[in-house]
């Protein structure tokens, strides 16, 4: 079991605190002149510490939480004036104990004292009251925080995992339209889907990968494609990659996806796709361009899940850090993305 830092402890703090306050306050009284004994100052410095302590955490433990927090304000606020009037009227009995050795009930000709130690009361009474909020407002200020990353992780986790599905059904199309057309190439298909799958299972779980691997996948997922169709134009072109930079594993896959199964895969002759990757000072930069499908084609109605989860993925991962931009250029549909790797 991992044992608290002692320094970290509320309890701590708060203990360091009243011995500060129980210094200052017999120092104070040290330089009084009082000609009672250092027992009596003492007594004096501990009963006046107590009393303000009192007040303190009868405040933040019980007004505080009863009243104020259900909203009975004229309640909360009434109660903390009566304890502030009740401890100025011992700190001001303590005063008169200090300077004669006796105490004094009531206090003729002497309001002005107790006005002053009620002031005293006062004092910690608010300060206490601040504190409080301002833990209570930085407490669920955390707590929001805490619940926020935890929906943003669950969402994260729902988000990856839609993506190892949307791309084994797209492949297992492919493999399908392989088999029915009894190709030879189908097994080197499955083969390289085995690959790429190793590679989802055992990488697709981590928070970054390296660049590079993340590349392969993608490079085997067009060379399975082009196992379906050998004689199209298909590009990949990369510059500037290096082993160091990192990236969020499986982020760029819907990207290459959708190229072939809403561009190439929908027509039967004169489809293209063009894969452009540079990296440069942890900037990545990606463009896909595929042929624009037919004008019936009902892939000009769907953007598809991929670019709708990649869309999410980006906004929580690279807030601030990306540019993404999809447009129609002439007979080609361009995807460019701009990302900060770190």
């Amino acid at each position: 079991m991992k044992v608290k830092n002692v320094w970290e402890s509320k309890y701590v703090f708060h203990l360091l605190l009243w011995l500060f306050f129980l210094l200052s306050l017999g120092l104070d009284t040290t330089t009084l002149g009082s000609t009672m004994g250092p027992w009596t100052i003492f007594l004096y410095v501990i009963l006046k510490t107590a009393a303000q302590a009192a007040l303190v955490y009868l405040n933040i433990l019980v007004l505080y939480p009863v009243f104020f927090k259900r909203k009975k304000y004229l309640l909360f606020f009434g109660s903390l004036v009566a304890t502030t009037a009740i401890v100025g009227y011992v700190n001001t009995t303590l005063e008169f104990f200090v300077d004669s050795g006796a105490l004094v009930w009531p206090f003729p000709g002497k309001w002005n004292v107790y006005v002053s130690q009620s002031g005293m009361a006062a004092r910690y009474a608010l300060i206490s009251f601040l504190l409080k909020i301002s833990v209570d407002y930085y407490e669920q200020k955390e707590r929001l925080k805490k619940i926020e990353l935890e929906k943003t992780i669950a969402e994260l986790n729902f988000l990856k995992a839609q993506v190892n599905p949307h791309f084994l059904l797209n492949t297992l199309n492919n493999l399908y339209a392989l088999i029915l057309e009894k190709s030879e190439k189908s097994g080197e298909a499955v083969l390289k889907l085995a690959d790429i799958m190793k590679y989802i299972l055992a990488e697709g779980k981590e928070d970054k990968v390296k660049l590079s691997k993340e590349i392969d996948l993608l490079h085997n997922y067009a060379e399975l494609e082009r196992l379906r169709k050998p004689n199209a134009e298909i590009e990949f072109r990369l510059e500037g990659i290096h082993g160091n930079d990192q990236i969020t594993p499986l982020l760029l896959l819907p990207l290459v996806e959708n190229a072939f199964k809403y561009g190439l895969n929908s027509v039967a002759r004169n489809g293209f796709v063009r894969i452009n990757i540079a990296a440069e000072n942890n900037k990545l930069n990606l463009t896909v361009e595929n042929n624009m499908p037919p004008k019936d084609s009902p892939a000009l109605q769907s953007l598809g899940i991929g670019i709708k989860n990649l869309n999410k993925r980006l906004e929580i991962l690279y807030p601030g850090k990306y540019m993404f931009t999809r447009e129609n250029v002439q007979n080609s549909y361009l995807v460019k993305l701009q990302l900060q790797l770190t």
